[in-house]
């Protein structure tokens, strides 16, 4: 048993250090700017204190108190870089899920399914690509591991539990893994559930107080498509049932299939390989529940499992969290392997015993023909019954093994793409050319529905600034319009203050009113630019002449103005030249 475990052990730190020989192959892709669905994270992150709390309830989703105290210290410790807050999730995170997964699978499987679990969810180009941006769900699937650890830990029993509650301070969902597991305490024994007790409080305190606090984003429509919300009994059952073969079709089983800004696997987009590789996964589900129910500490993975999936599913009724087979619970992802893994190992021990036995009987009745003239001569009749038990198992098994192949065959795809640009990856870029052009007493207008967390991180935190030393334009000097040419706009003073009646750029220039020899910046988002040339028509008329125009690719166009001069027609024709045409969509 000590060889077995220092062998793993072994094997769990050279799968480790694949993961880190990943990443410095990615490293390109890691020192890339920050992208949009990365860019207000450390903005909300690094708020200052007396701002950080109403800010928070505005944020575009959720997070941990946790996953955010680890961003801020990454940008205090080691600067506000693209790379430094991504260093921690793919050097760390991304060599303890692989590590993690093996050891949790050998718990439950042999050695070789241990090794195709792992390489399944820790080397899935979906899992690598998120785990090299800063984004939580590679720590959301590490902190399922652990707390599925802690709690089938012998000994210390409310230690283990009291950690394991506080280990749902890094990550959102992991109270999905551990009410089943309480639930499970309590009907298991009660008078022990008692231990149970500091971790469900201090879950509830988290998500009461801090998570709260940011549901505002209930309202968004970004994620109908995965909420049960509104659909009714006949649609909500059809929403389960096309989410649960998404769910079983993806390689690995659970990964994220419907984000556009991912690369997914190899096999991803194939109608027939997906079937038979779901239609595998299933069968290989349906084994390895069967499998580790009758297990020590297996039943255990399985109520954690069905327990955080039906937890979801309810919230996804409410529109608190998406069910199904999205990005949001890749937390999932390795419960759902190891499942897979120990049915898939539980068949190949079927199909060996099975030649095993047709070997041995023949050999049996062999002797027994010699001895008594053949009169016991049975074996054969069972030949083509077992010829096909096995022909089943080795096909079950060729798509179950299949599965890592096709989740670390995409790793070429992310290699080649390492350098490409992605949706709004220019607004530090954006941001620093603003500070080169403003003067003390200009107006900015930065208009867009997704732009505001973005200029804020860029123009307050970020330190990839090449170098510049031009001054940081004061948010107070800042005008957020969410629409360009109509909608509502947000002044942007230190707290958020002065709601604008429209996005009309002009009034809200008027309603500034630069100073004499002062001027204005306006910046634009891309996906939102439909409206930038009648707004520039409008400043023309109120005297305001473009005098440069900087576009950035994916990301949107920087206008200078100032004062027309006497002899300029106030009613001149403006056409700006605009280059991001790119739907918000695009991939990278």
């Amino acid at each position: 048993m000590a060889e077995r475990h220092r062998r793993d052990v072994v094997l769990a730190g050279m799968l480790a250090g694949v993961m880190v020989g990943v990443d410095v192959a990615l490293h390109t892709r890691i020192g890339r700017p920050l992208w949009y669905d990365e860019l207000w994270r450390p903005h909300f992150a690094g708020e200052p204190s007396g701002t950080f709390w109403s800010e928070l309830q505005v944020a575009n989703a959720p997070s941990s108190l946790g996953a955010i105290a680890l961003t801020r210290l990454a940008g205090e410790v080691l600067g506000w870089h693209s790379w430094s807050l991504r260093l921690v999730g793919a050097t760390l995170w991304l060599p303890v899920l692989a590590a993690g997964t093996y050891l949790t699978s050998r718990r439950f499987t042999g050695m070789v399914a241990a090794l195709g679990a792992a390489v399944a969810v820790a080397g899935s180009v979906t899992v690598v690509d998120s785990g090299t941006q800063l984004k939580p769900y590679v720590l959301d699937a590490v902190v399922t591991l652990a707390v599925l650890a802690l709690w089938t830990a012998s000994g210390h029993r409310l230690r283990n539990r009291t950690l394991a509650g506080a280990l749902t301070l890094l990550s959102l969902p992991a109270v999905f893994v551990l009410l089943p597991l309480v639930v499970r305490d309590v009907r298991r024994e009660r008078g022990g559930a008692w231990r149970s007790s500091p971790a469900l409080v201090i879950a509830a305190i988290h998500v009461k107080l801090f998570v709260g606090h940011q549901s505002g984003q209930r309202v968004s429509h970004f994620w109908d498509d995965q909420f049960l919300a509104g659909r009714g009994v006949v649609g909500g059952l059809r929403f389960v049932a096309d989410q649960v073969l998404a769910t079983l079709g993806g390689t690995p089983p659970g990964i994220d299939r419907y984000d556009p800004n991912l690369v997914h696997s190899l096999f991803e987009g194939h109608r027939v390989a997906t079937t038979v590789l779901g239609a595998a996964t299933t069968a290989a589900v349906l084994v390895g529940v069967r499998v580790l129910w009758r297990r020590p500490g297996g039943a255990t993975l399985l109520g954690a499992l069905g327990g955080a999936e039906l937890l979801v599913l309810a919230a996804s009724g409410a529109r608190y969290w998406p069910f199904g087979a999205c990005r949001t619970n890749l937390f999932l992802v390795p419960l759902l392997v190891i499942v897979a893994a120990a049915g898939a190992d539980e068949l190949l021990a079927t199909a060996r015993r099975i030649v095993t036995d047709r070997h041995d009987g023949l050999d049996r009745h062999d002797g027994l023909d010699r001895q008594h003239g053949g009169a016991a001569r049975i074996g054969p009749r069972a030949l083509p019954v077992r010829a096909a038990m096995v022909a089943a198992i080795v096909v079950c098994l060729a798509g179950v093994v299949a599965t890592p192949v096709s989740a670390a065959g995409g790793l070429g795809r992310l290699w080649r793409e390492r350098g490409a640009v992605r949706p709004i990856d220019a607004m530090v870029a954006v941001t620093v050319a603003a500070r080169a052009q403003y003067r003390p007493g200009d107006t900015v207008i930065v208009g867009g529905r997704l732009a505001r967390a973005g200029w804020l991180y860029g123009m307050e935190l970020s330190d990839d600034t090449r170098g510049t030393r031009a001054q940081r334009v004061p948010r107070s000097a800042t005008i957020f319009l969410t629409t360009i040419g109509g909608g509502t706009g947000t002044g942007g003073t230190a707290s958020r203050a002065g709601v604008l009646g429209s996005g009309d750029v002009a009034a809200a220039v008027r309603g500034r009113r630069p100073p004499s020899g002062g001027g204005v910046l306006v910046f634009v988002l891309a996906y939102d630019r439909r409206g930038v040339p009648a707004a520039l028509a409008q400043l023309r008329r109120d005297g305001w002449c473009t005098t440069s125009s900087q576009a950035f690719e994916l990301t949107g166009t920087l206008y200078g103005l100032r004062r027309c001069p006497a002899t300029a027609r106030a009613d001149a024709p403006h056409r700006p030249v605009e280059r991001d045409s790119w739907p918000i969509h695009a991939r990278r």
